[in-house]
């Protein structure tokens, strides 16, 4: 599962402790990101859910997941305002040294299909 902005959800500390119901993962996803909250705002089921009960508390207002759904994308790679958004490339820059290239990779392929389909 891919996240808005091109992070592998499956990964997410979160979004497994979740599936696997651990709580004392979420727990410690807790303690390391919002210094101690509560391991209920960290249950997540991946950005793509509309449903801020499956949503970490994060997760739920992040800029570039409100975005992309107000926009009605799958993903930030099929938005019209990719190369300069500055919501998505301030975050994926921060994140991972690897997401830019990964994103500008999946926004390549997503525009070669869409023109073959003519789209």
């Amino acid at each position: 599962m891919l996240g808005y902005c091109g992070i592998d959800c499956g990964e997410c500390r979160a979004r497994k402790a979740t599936v696997r119901g651990d709580i004392e993962l979420l727990k410690q996803v807790a303690a390391r990101f919002s210094g101690g909250g509560e391991p209920e705002e960290w249950v997540c089921l991946g950005c793509g859910s509309s449903d801020p009960r499956f949503l970490a508390a994060y997760c739920y207002t992040c800029k570039v997941r409100v975005c992309a759904e107000g926009k009605g994308v799958l993903n930030c790679a099929a938005c019209d305002g990719f190369e300069t958004c500055s919501n998505l490339h301030d975050f994926i820059g921060k994140e991972s040294p690897e997401l830019p290239a990964k994103m500008r990779l999946l926004r390549k392929a997503y525009l070669s299909k869409a023109e073959r389909l003519g789209a």
